[in-house]
């Protein structure tokens, strides 16, 4: 792995005609940028337009943050690890860690008809994911960790 900005963040790309690149970093607020930027790079690349740029940087802060807020408890920070994938058309991206796990259906979508004093907290992150990217899905291993996977297809004007 080869350094990437400082000692916390290190970044491989495959041999394949540069279609993949993984960015492993510690998991903290400083780092979610990194993240981000690392993965617009790749769909500005890949020709996604600025609506869709805006989406999959929204998607990537709001699963990252969540790394960093939920998976790990106290001041022991473990990594999280962005990896981008294009194929066909479609941008995969993975966003890993090895901390805490959670249900993925056990997360309600947030009440937005509600008025703000009566909505619980949590879930808006989760939902915003979930109305940008064409897909998203969860797993949770205990040896593997958590994974969650958000795809979102180019489109191509015709």
């Amino acid at each position: 792995m080869v350094d990437w900005m400082d000692k916390q963040v290190s970044s491989r790309r495959s041999n394949t005609a540069e279609r993949s690149t993984t960015l492993r970093m510690k998991a903290v607020l400083e780092n979610v940028p990194r993240a981000i930027e690392c993965v617009s790079e790749w769909a500005q690349k890949a020709g996604f337009d600025e609506r869709a740029l805006y989406e999959i940087q929204l998607a990537v802060d709001e699963a990252c943050a969540n790394v960093v807020d939920h998976a790990y408890q106290g001041a022991d920070r473990g990594d999280i690890e962005v990896s981008c994938h294009l194929d066909d058309q479609i941008l995969t991206i993975q966003v890993r860690d090895w901390g805490k796990g959670f249900e993925l259906s056990s997360v309600a979508d947030p009440e937005l008809d509600a008025p703000l004093e009566e909505r619980t907290l949590g879930g808006l992150g989760l939902f915003l994911v979930r109305q940008v990217m064409d897909n998203v899905q969860f797993r949770s291993d205990p040896e593997q960790g958590n994974e969650l996977v958000m795809s979102k297809r180019l489109h191509i004007a015709g």
